[in-house]
């Protein structure tokens, strides 16, 4: 698929992200009805489109698969965490706390809102089975690694991952799948469903705009141009060679090597600013690295995925 075709497909769903940004800043979701609207996307509107995707999905009948594609997105998180805290010093970083909120922030991706809808574009709707098992990989690693970096390893945030309605959503799928066989989801909830799934995605993005605009103040206050030029260097170009230079000599799926195409070309986590505040880290930080790589991600991702598309086949 060329640049402007892929940039086509992007372009509505960043423009959900500006659309909920606008609103939170114009009050509409400031405050509570934003995290009702969070808490309703995480619980419910999730988990759904995850029992659509996988329930059925005869690429998810693949044992390899199933293990391989965990494996691999743990190992696309873990390098960028790696990459990000060998190279912090670099970027004008010394204290503790905002050394891991750049990492944290940088190593973690946006592997949801905008890589879902553009693998199901550019792969087909099989391949969103097998993204969200991928995903597996990268919740372990985000919950783990990730939260361990911030806080401190505990079994405490183990059992929070465990907890997590989609993980049990996409465990309780794949179960089904081998245990039935088939799609055992009859039509008329299947279109029940839908609804659900068609808004799950454009209600996240929207969400995560809102909350980045929530925290636009910590944009503003801190200049740090070299914390954003260090984000964007190494979220959008190093870290996203390293995971497709990886892969391509792995024994895995031509499929599960084109989701690592798309996912490696997605812009820090949205949502990471979150975890960043509700943990104590440094949230200037963590606003600055992701609105300064989702900005850059708006021209990047489409260059990468044609680009990674041609290599990989």
């Amino acid at each position: 698929m060329s640049y402007s075709g892929i940039f086509a497909i992007l372009l509505p769903y960043m423009a959900f992200a500006f659309l909920g940004g606008a609103t939170n800043r114009l009050g509409i979701t400031r405050g509570r009805p934003e995290k009702l609207i969070l808490k309703f996307y995480i619980n419910v509107l999730v988990p759904v489109l995850i029992v659509n995707y996988v329930v059925g999905n005869d690429a998810l009948k693949d044992i390899g698969n199933v293990i391989a594609a965990p494996l691999v997105g743990f190992y696309g998180i873990v390098i960028g965490y790696i990459v990000s805290l060998a190279t912090v010093k670099y970027f004008g970083i010394r204290e503790k706390a905002s050394a891991a909120s750049f990492a944290f922030t940088v190593g973690i991706y946006n592997y949801g809102f905008i890589s879902i809808p553009l693998t199901e574009h550019i792969l087909g709707k099989s391949a969103v089975g097998l993204l969200l098992v991928h995903n597996i990989g990268i919740d372990t690693a985000y919950w783990s690694v990730g939260i361990g970096m911030l806080t401190g390893f505990s079994i405490k945030n183990m059992k929070a991952l465990l907890k997590n309605p989609p993980l049990i959503a996409i465990f309780a799928s794949l179960a089904v799948n081998f245990a039935i066989g088939g799609d055992v989801i009859p039509e008329w909830a299947r279109k029940i469903m839908h609804p659900v799934v068609v808004a799950a995605i454009p209600i996240g993005i929207f969400v995560s705009g809102a909350t980045l605009a929530e925290n636009a103040s910590a944009l503003i206050k801190k200049g740090g141009w070299l914390v954003s030029f260090g984000a964007v260097l190494l979220r959008m170009f190093v870290i996203p060679a390293l995971m497709v230079l990886t892969v391509m000599i792995l024994p895995v799926s031509h499929e599960l090597k084109m989701i690592t195409a798309v996912q490696a070309s997605m812009p820090a986590g949205m949502l990471s600013i979150v975890i960043v505040k509700y943990f104590g880290g440094d949230v200037e930080t963590a606003a600055q690295t992701i609105f300064t790589t989702t900005i850059a991600g708006m021209f990047t991702i489409p260059l990468w995925i044609a680009f990674f598309m041609r290599v990989l086949s």
